[in-house]
């Protein structure tokens, strides 16, 4: 199920029952102080104390950087309100915390921050924690407006909530390390992050030998590496494109620096008519260089680290990034008919745009272009991977990805392009789990639920253990109006994972579509249960 098809669960539950089953926090009327609420777990570690006595210089400049605040506990918050038709989300800070009061539909509920994501450069967005899930809030502080506003992506959610889950790969590029329980969607353990914010392991892979015997062949050094690898280790964070889809059998955070991403995951991005340019995005920095005149003619030479040192946070950036510039062309003729030395080239060159995915935020255009130029929007042709995957799993990983983005753009050629493509490679993959879930997903989006069944129980079959696709199993058997098998694989999913909202709710309209109301109860009170409510 889509995120803002998810959207409104709590109210669902809420109006059927006169409980809301979801709330993490009761308040006592006459204060603003909350009576419960479940505590967020710390970090238990800092990887930076390891490698501070010989690279004290390398930590405290890396310590100052944006990527060392990518994850971080909430302390005080601004406080703000952010109105849409039919709910009102207050935000506010006391002694006990940070704190996101929901007024939505005729219910009230308010929800401790646990996380803050984003280094506040930009935003500030921010995660919740119910029964070690973790949710996203629908709403963002956003630093050029000092106010919030709704998140990026609830925008479209009629009444936006709390119940947009945090899944692996949103935490892979905010993260140091995490700790996700096998076959749920956002459930992770009790003291889910050893590091919270990104560590030096991240770009210089595992550092446990180093430690025990200090020496450059023990350490990846991303420069020395092969042009491949090199620009992997930025990529994984600053290249998102419009899908990103695992190899068989692998997990974001098995990516280790000094192997090019497309051993554990391929990207994808748009494929542009002739001349024309992908859509300004956020996380887009690494296409964005590519389409660089600077980076084409330097062949593989220039790379985010020709001008970023992550160990060098910029006292003052025009200066700075001039000197970076000023390295290529000194000698050349831009040097002679440019404006004084003194100059901003990255206020000409690389100004920053309003992005067509993050809303209130501008970001710099890492395009390098002669003037500034505005390119008409063009539709894409398809999409492309961003480099070749191993050609056995070519196919494979082009037809999950184009049902991905199919979904996200709700392009039904795309969906059916991805799905001819599956059917093609699928004896392959006779145990795959992503290939049958993948089919599964756009064979329910077209209607065809029985084939969606059988797809669905392949995937079940290939990972008897996984929440999600028993859930979507279920959601199959129950458009069908086979409700004694849906209630079988949706209870199964809920053994699985008890927080799973989407079984919870189809399962719910199975027993209400039913008149069994004794049944509808009961698993409202499951819920109560896993979160009490005081």
């Amino acid at each position: 199920m889509q995120p803002e098809h998810r959207a409104g669960i709590a109210c669902t539950l809420a109006g059927l029952f006169c409980l809301t089953c979801l709330s993490v926090v009761r308040l006592d009327p006459a204060s603003e102080h909350p009576v419960r609420a479940q505590e967020s777990s710390n970090a238990e570690h800092n990887e930076a104390d390891d490698c501070v006595d010989c690279h004290e210089m390398e930590v405290d400049g890396f310590a100052r950087s944006k990527m060392a605040q990518s994850m971080r506990l909430p302390a005080q918050q601004p406080q703000g309100t952010v109105q849409v038709p039919g709910t009102e989300i207050r935000m506010y800070s006391n002694r006990e915390g940070a704190w996101q009061k929901l007024e939505s539909q005729g219910w009230t509920e308010t929800f401790r921050i646990a996380y803050v994501i984003g280094s506040g450069t930009h935003a500030n967005g921010y995660i919740i924690s119910l029964a070690n899930h973790l949710y996203q809030s629908p709403v963002a502080y956003y630093k050029r407006r000092a106010a919030y506003g709704l998140a990026p992506g609830y925008e479209r959610w009629p009444y936006p909530d709390f119940t947009r889950p945090i899944d692996n790969g949103c935490l892979f590029c905010h993260a140091g390390s995490f700790t996700p329980v096998s076959g749920t969607e956002n459930e992770y353990a009790t003291n889910p992050f050893a590091d919270l914010a990104i560590t030096c392991s991240r770009c210089h892979g595992p550092v446990d030998a180093h430690l025990r015997q200090p020496s450059a062949s023990n350490i990846v050094n991303p420069a020395r590496l092969s042009p491949d690898a090199r620009d992997s280790v930025c990529e994984q964070c600053h290249l998102k494109g419009v899908a990103r889809v695992l190899n068989p059998g692998k997990r974001f955070q098995d990516f280790a620096p000094g192997e090019p991403l497309e051993s554990t995951f391929t990207i994808y991005r748009y494929a542009m008519p002739k001349g024309a340019e992908p859509p300004f995005k956020v996380i887009s920095q690494s296409e964005q260089l590519a389409l660089s005149r600077c980076k084409r003619a330097s062949g593989n030479k220039l790379w985010c680290g020709t001008c970023h040192d992550p160990h060098n946070e910029p006292v003052d950036p025009v200066t700075y990034f001039r000197a970076k510039c000023l390295s290529c062309h000194a000698s050349t003729h831009f040097a002679a008919v440019h404006p004084s030395k003194t100059s901003n080239c990255i206020g000409c060159h690389m100004p920053k745009k309003e992005t067509t995915d993050g809303a209130h935020t501008v970001f710099t255009d890492h395009r390098i272009q002669l003037a500034k130029v505005d390119a008409p929007a063009v539709d894409p042709v398809g999409i492309v991977p961003w480099r070749v995957p191993p050609p056995a799993l070519a196919q494979r990983n082009l037809g999950i990805a184009s049902i991905e983005a199919g979904i996200d753009q709700k392009s039904q050629s795309q969906i059916v392009n991805g799905y001819r493509i599956l059917t093609s490679v699928q004896p392959q993959f006779p145990e795959d789990s992503g290939v049958y879930e993948a089919m599964g997903n756009a064979l329910l989006l077209g209607k065809q639920y029985s084939e969606a069944a059988m797809a669905f129980e392949l995937a079940v079959r290939c990972a008897p253990r996984s929440s999600p696709d028993e859930a979507s199993l279920g959601s199959a058997y129950a458009a069908l109006g086979k409700d004694d098998l849906a209630e079988i694989h949706l209870e199964r999913a809920l053994d699985l994972d008890p927080l799973n909202l989407n079984a919870a709710e189809v399962l719910l309209g199975v027993y209400v579509g039913a008149g069994e109301q004794a049944k509808a109860e009961a698993l409202t009170h499951r819920f109560t249960q896993l979160i009490p409510l005081n």
